[in-house]
């Protein structure tokens, strides 16, 4: 059975803004989805795009499952206290654990930057095909969200067309909203429980300054450290 990719819209920043904000002061999806739908009229004049576009929005900051429930309040929190400086730390953490196939994507590459300066649409697409199958779909939704990636700032196109180079860092934030960010990150990933000194280098994170101390992430009470040997420590969400 092929993957439900999910995430096949091109995506602005300021839409995301725009559900995350309302997601604040609204608690009727319905009314949420109206606002949305009203606010996309300009940007998605086709009927069918702005449903799609709801959907994926929605997804991300309205309709959450029950265990990521806190995760999804407490960015909210921190939105409307911290302001528009944290708003790419907690869209980004919210899609990563709502869809897997953007954090497939993100996790490709900062593999890649690792290893390089740039990535390019057909380095990407190979890897996705590994798990995603090698559909016209996983293509086709693939190249828009690196373009979403285009136009949150953390990619920049090149003078060749589907190649990209990474934005500067962004960052630091302040540890509360780091903390929160390393949640969404280990909820985002297959396995429950990562290397502890590993969590803040993982490659979904690569347009993110991190920079917290491993004393304040064992200070956190929304995680759990075991030692396993000698020598290797794995943390994981508490309750999760």
């Amino acid at each position: 059975m092929a993957l439900n990719i999910g995430f096949d819209r091109r995506v602005k920043l300021e839409w995301l803004d725009a559900a995350a904000w309302k997601a604040a002061t609204e608690t009727d999806i319905a009314e949420i989805r109206k606002y949305l739908d009203d606010f996309l009229q300009s940007e998605c004049r086709s009927r069918e795009a702005r449903r799609k576009t709801l959907t994926v929005l929605t997804r991300i900051w309205v309709r959450i499952p029950q265990k990521h429930r806190s995760l999804q309040e407490r960015a909210l929190g921190i939105l409307t206290e911290d302001g528009p400086d944290t708003r790419l730390w907690l869209h980004w953490g919210m899609t990563l654990v709502a869809y897997p196939f953007f954090r497939d994507i993100a996790d490709i590459i900062g593999r890649l930057l690792t290893l390089q300066n740039e990535v390019s649409l057909d380095q990407i697409y190979r890897r996705l095909a590994e798990r995603w199958g090698e559909r016209s779909t996983v293509r086709r939704a693939s190249q828009r969200v690196v373009r979403s990636m285009v136009d949150w700032g953390v990619l920049q196109d090149t003078a060749v067309k589907g190649v990209y180079i990474p934005a500067a860092k962004k960052g630091p934030a302040g540890a509360s909203v780091q903390l929160w960010f390393l949640e969404a990150l280990l909820y985002s990933e297959s396995t429950q429980a990562v290397i502890l000194h590993q969590l803040p280098k993982l490659p979904s994170a690569f347009p993110f300054h991190l920079d917290i101390s491993v004393a304040n992430i064992r200070q956190s009470k929304r995680f759990e450290i075991q030692r396993q040997g000698l020598d290797l420590d794995m943390i994981t969400i508490v309750n999760r």
